[in-house]
């Protein structure tokens, strides 16, 4: 072979190499943020209403595509507010067990459960909020179901904020409070791409470069594309519903830009509240009563008998 072939052989042995290697990072990516949760912990080591003295029965209730939801219901007899309260995208229900149990203690009746794959719910492919947002239907049916005239205010942490804004414009739903939301599931993921991107390669190579390989493999999986999970998209139809915005400050995760843009194109009536020095679903922790305050209060002006 002449050097000429020799040098055309090289380079597209190269150009392959490349190819291969970028679709093994964009695998590589769709498997983290795809795989499945471990195992459920044993009831034994989770912490559970017992543990916080709230009044509480264990709940069951099925999705319209078939999938069987565990929670808690926290509960006062004769009270017709209920808080839905939603864990993050990885999470359970026992995460955010504490901020029910104040909301449990200020009066409310408070339903939290495990999204679809998660925790006691059963196993099944999970989105980044899209699908779950049958599992907050039927937690809303629910609801109807067993309390009578029900007025209902939805707290969401992270992918939990992103299913209350997609799937809060219900009758039922009469206040959301949104806690470290996104409002497009592509701008989340080029942000950890490009962060994930200077750790490996420094700022040699740009992680959107890898974002195209990954959505390759993430609609092959039958995933929804990067660009279906967008709340910002449709917050119109949440126009008269009180929208609070919630976000830290440090949130590194999903920058603080993402939540004013949010506020920027949500209908009134909205606030919101930037909590310096919180990270990522952070404001709870710099200051537990404050926040279980200002969020109570919030309900408790929103979700009064007209």
């Amino acid at each position: 072979m002449s050097p000429a072939g020799w040098l055309a052989a090289a380079l597209i042995a190269l150009a392959l190499l490349g190819a291969l290697a970028w679709l093994a990072i964009g695998w590589f990516g769709h498997w983290r943020l795809n795989r499945p949760p471990g195992s459920p912990r044993p009831p034994d080591f989770t912490f559970t209403p017992w543990e916080t003295d709230a009044a509480h029965e264990p709940v069951e209730f099925e999705s319209a595509d078939g999938v069987t939801l565990r929670g808690w219901f926290l509960k006062h007899e004769g009270e017709r507010r209920v808080i839905v309260v939603m864990h993050g995208y990885r999470g359970e229900m026992s995460d955010v067990l504490g901020m029910s149990t104040a909301l449990w203690r200020a009066g409310f009746g408070v339903l939290l459960f495990d999204f679809r794959g998660r925790g006691r719910s059963a196993r099944a492919p999970f989105s980044m909020g899209l699908w779950e947002t049958a599992d907050l239907a039927a937690a809303l049916d629910w609801i109807s179901n067993r309390v009578e005239g029900a007025r209902v205010g939805l707290l969401g942490y992270s992918m939990g904020a992103v299913v209350a804004l997609l799937g809060g414009a219900d009758e039922r739903v009469r206040a959301i409070v949104a806690d470290s939301a996104f409002g497009r599931q592509r701008d989340v993921l080029l942000h950890a791409a490009e962060r994930d991107a200077r750790r490996a390669f420094g700022r040699l190579v740009r992680g959107a470069a890898f974002l195209p390989a990954m959505e390759w493999w993430h609609r092959r999986s039958g995933r929804p594309g990067f660009d279906e999970i967008a709340p910002i998209e449709r917050l119109s139809a949440l126009a008269g519903t009180p929208l609070l915005f919630i976000h830290g400050s440090r949130d590194r995760w999903i920058p603080l830009e993402q939540s004013e843009a949010l506020l920027a194109a949500a209908p009134e009536p909205k606030e919101s509240w930037v909590v310096e020095g919180a990270l990522h679903c952070g404001a709870y922790f710099v200051d537990r009563e404050g926040y279980c305050e200002r969020v109570a209060a919030f309900f408790s002006d929103n979700l009064r008998e007209p």
